[in-house]
């Protein structure tokens, strides 16, 4: 039987170039629902509520392409944002300096 061998990558350390195990991940996590759902769940799982905020300032009328289908989904995503954050956004904007 022969064994894998762990991915790794090339890093520098200490001024040196050194091989580095990626570390594997144990843990699986499976969502289900509606898509606005997961995206929400995963967010929030990965996320702090100031990241969101942020993310959703940054995003918020700033962002324009010249795509108007892509202007669409940002704005959908921004509004989902939002949405999750409620009442608490204006506040973690302040808090967060914007």
């Amino acid at each position: 039987m022969t064994r894998k061998k762990p991915k790794t990558y090339e890093a520098e350390f200490r001024g040196k170039k050194v091989r580095v195990t990626v570390p594997q991940r144990h843990q699986t996590v499976a969502y289900s629902g509606e898509a606005v759902e997961v995206l929400r769940d995963v967010l929030r799982d990965n996320l702090s509520p100031q990241a969101v905020a942020a993310i959703a300032a940054h995003l918020h009328g700033i962002v324009k392409t010249t795509d108007d289908k892509a202007n669409g989904e940002v704005v959908w995503f921004t509004q989902q944002l939002l949405e999750m954050l409620g009442d608490q956004y204006n506040a973690l904007c302040e808090e967060l300096g914007l």
